[in-house]
């Protein structure tokens, strides 16, 4: 593929003008930016990245560790690939940036001055949140106590979208999934769209006026 870089990782440790890039309104300018940027990478950065999430998990039970593992092979490494091939229509292209993008790009500045894989993990997750408008966790991250990042009827939900001091928190106070529901939390999902089904019903009965 020729976004790669075939020259080592030496090139990858040049830092990124975060500061430039706050300066950008648009979805078509960021893309162009972040594929820029993420050139200088090269398929060893990903490895490396997952390699040090997988140490962090080695006293996590195995099929938790496992399932998150997995989890993180998609946030990395298939972000990594959609970021470097993304194409968008004009009319996506000249979208603005949701108003936390200049925030998020100067919390980046600080984070990620001089350490190669975080400016990467950065790069990842400000075209995952900022031109896809996915949670930074992909859809099916599991979190304890059996719960998981979900999309439904357009609404991304995560169990600890409000927790943002207790996991990940530099990218998930930018993430653009909600909070789930205390419904989400209680009932299985066959459950909760029984109940939906009934509150549609309900709504259509005693609001259609037609």
């Amino acid at each position: 593929m020729g976004f790669w870089n075939r020259s080592g990782t030496a090139a990858a440790t040049k830092n990124v003008d975060w500061e430039a890039l706050s300066l950008l309104s648009r979805k078509g300018e960021l893309l162009a930016a972040l594929k820029t940027a993420g050139a200088s990478f090269t398929p060893d950065d990903l490895e490396e990245m997952l390699a040090r999430y997988a140490k962090k998990l080695a006293y996590v039970p195995k099929d938790y560790a496992d399932a998150l593992l997995d989890s993180a092979r998609i946030q990395i490494v298939d972000g990594y690939h959609r970021m470097m091939t993304a194409e968008l229509a004009d009319v996506h292209a000249n979208m603005r940036l949701f108003g936390s993008w200049k925030e998020f790009a100067n919390d980046a500045a600080v984070r990620t001055t001089g350490k190669r894989l975080a400016v990467l993990k950065h790069l990842i997750a400000a075209y995952t949140m900022y031109i896809a408008d996915s949670p930074a966790h992909p859809v099916g991250t599991p979190f304890p106590g059996g719960y998981a990042v979900e999309l439904h009827e357009g609404v991304y939900y995560c169990p600890v979208r409000a927790v943002q001091g207790e996991v990940d928190a530099t990218l998930c106070r930018f993430c653009p999934a909600v909070q789930s529901r205390e419904r989400d939390l209680v009932l299985t999902r066959e459950q909760r769209e029984f109940v939906e089904r009934g509150e549609k019903l309900e709504n259509y009965f005693f609001n259609y006026h037609g």
